[in-house]
């Protein structure tokens, strides 16, 4: 079992291509030497998959970073994002175009909508075709959604030519939407999970079930939990600076959850605290 769930495999998505099954989260990195130092040693550690948007404000530094470190640029998988601020056709077009130049290539392996609100409902439709367009040309490879409740999946998925490839959403063991996952699975929409471990939040990491399992396998807390989600066939994008973290965090083979394991884990749902913003209360 260890073997089918390793960080080097890939996911297969319902526009048939591939995708890493982990990947470097870069959510509020944005110091150059920061930067550089994160994407030469996840690189060297064996991440292909890097998560970036265009609020973060570092596509600039990270198509830097790449070229600095001499990194071809088709052995990686680069995701970024259209801001809630870009949301109609026009400026989704303009983000993209922008995000190009910033990450300095010909091509973006996956945009997303960032977040689903928008001024008129129409424009959640109107930036998905700009979306598309984008596929047709050849500029993005894939698209897909962040932050999608059901409701919100529904409205494009009732509204367009491309499926959306993932939905990336917040999703650890003290948190997860079981109702818009179920719809995800049902409609073969993989799953990218950012905050997998609640931002390092004491409900999760001092918890006795995650460390008594953790102690049991001679791993660390963030081990165990990203296990967790590579096991339900979760896209987990964990994040750090320290190249340490960078190396433990990867360093998920030889060794696998049992179905009990897995049921405990499962069990810390009841926890039920959410780190971010909740897309429930968008219309």
């Amino acid at each position: 079992m260890e073997n089918k769930y390793n960080t080097d495999r890939k996911i297969t998505l319902n526009n048939g291509q591939q995708i890493p099954c982990i990947g470097l989260g870069t959510y509020q990195i944005r110091k150059k030497p920061e930067i550089e130092k994160v994407i030469k040693a996840s690189y060297k550690t064996g991440y292909r998959l890097f998560d970036t948007a265009s609020v973060y404000g570092n596509e600039k530094l990270i198509g830097d970073a790449i070229n600095k470190n001499k990194i071809p640029r088709n052995e990686i998988f680069i995701i970024t994002k259209i801001h809630k601020g870009d949301m109609t056709y026009e400026k989704a077009i303009q983000s993209i175009n922008s995000s190009l130049k910033k990450l300095q290539s010909d091509y973006i392996d996956m945009v997303l909508i960032h977040w689903p609100e928008v001024d008129k409902l129409e424009d959640r439709i109107n930036v998905w075709k700009a979306l598309e367009e984008n596929v047709e040309e050849k500029k993005v490879r894939m698209i897909g959604v962040s932050n999608f409740c059901k409701r919100h999946l529904e409205h494009i998925l009732n509204n367009c030519k491309i499926k959306p490839v993932v939905n990336q959403i917040e999703y650890n063991p003290i948190y997860w939407d079981e109702e818009t996952i179920k719809y995800c699975e049902e409609n073969n929409i993989v799953i990218q999970a950012y905050c997998p471990l609640a931002e390092w939040n004491p409900k999760l990491v001092e918890n006795d079930v995650i460390k008594n399992i953790a102690k049991n396998k001679n791993k660390s807390v963030s081990q165990i939990v990203l296990k967790w989600l590579l096991q339900k066939n979760v896209i987990p994008l964990p994040k750090s600076v320290h190249e340490n973290y960078i190396k433990e965090n990867f360093d998920l083979n030889g060794f696998y959850l049992t179905d009990d394991e897995m049921k405990n884990i499962d069990s810390l749902k009841t926890i039920n605290y959410k780190t971010d913003l909740d897309p429930h209360n968008v219309p």
